[in-house]
């Protein structure tokens, strides 16, 4: 019932400005000025029986060099990742994504956390959403998986609909397939694409399970573990999106002999 919520992104695109609207209250000091925010601010809402803590992960100190900015803020964002479920990554779509917004989105990799992209300043964007959704993409391949949202943190524009996002992306995130349910899925996939042969040896699943969620872990017991190809392992992966959604989830899915 208690969900954690990492608000990250480069200085300037408006985070602050984001926690303030979604908690309801000026919380956290919004300016122009780089490095406003010196310490992560904490504050708890309740949303639909859940209590959502935001962690607003502005900390940045302004600093001589662009390499001390980045350095600042990728070690404030992975402090504030290591206690959270979900992150908001919010990137600033009046102006062009940069090389830092990158860095930060990959830290969410490294944490196996739920995603959803934040498109601020979406009042004052010069492209539409069809263009700014291809950018994301586009760009953050890696989080293809993510839903995008684009808001306007100023005048409240669709903070409602991040906020249902936020529990639609919760309620993926601790899933837990049944597995009987699982292991019809895997034998149907295995059935429509076959497993390719290791070195021109058969390689078998024998069965499936989901050992853990938040986010979805799943094994597989096979005969040859270590044959099976990360393009297979992304095919299992998109068969199980297709089937139940897992919007804004990474899966992570791990081979095993019957011995392991």
């Amino acid at each position: 019932k208690h969900i954690k919520i990492g608000i990250i992104g480069r200085v300037n695109v408006g985070k602050s400005s984001l926690l303030n609207a979604l908690l309801g209250q000026n919380r956290s000091v919004v300016s122009n000025l780089e490095g406003t925010t010196l310490d992560p601010v904490n504050e708890v809402i309740e949303l639909d029986g859940f209590n959502v803590e935001f962690i607003d992960t502005a900390g940045i100190r302004r600093a001589g060099k662009i390499e001390g900015l980045e350095k600042y803020a990728l070690m404030r964002t992975n402090q504030i990742l290591e206690q959270s479920h979900i992150a908001l990554l919010v990137l600033d779509c009046s102006s062009a994504f940069v090389e830092l917004d990158e860095k930060i989105a990959s830290l969410t990799q490294k944490h196996n956390l739920g995603v959803i992209i934040v498109l601020n300043k979406y009042d004052i964007a010069k492209e539409d959403f069809k263009t700014l959704n291809n950018a994301v993409r586009t760009r953050f391949k890696f989080l293809y998986f993510a839903p995008i949202i684009c808001v306007s943190a100023l005048n409240k524009r669709n903070i409602a609909m991040l906020k249902n996002e936020i529990l639609k992306v919760w309620q993926h995130f601790m899933y837990r397939i049944p597995t009987s349910t699982l292991n019809d899925l895997i034998m149907r996939a295995c059935a429509k694409h076959h497993l390719p042969s290791d070195r021109g040896k058969i390689v078998k699943i024998y069965y499936a399970t989901q050992f853990e969620s938040c986010p979805p872990q799943i094994s597989l017991v096979m005969n040859r573990p270590n044959a099976l190809h990360f393009s297979y392992k992304r095919y299992l992966i998109n068969c199980l999106r297709e089937e139940f959604g897992f919007s804004g989830v990474p899966i992570i899915i791990n081979a095993k002999s019957k011995k392991e």
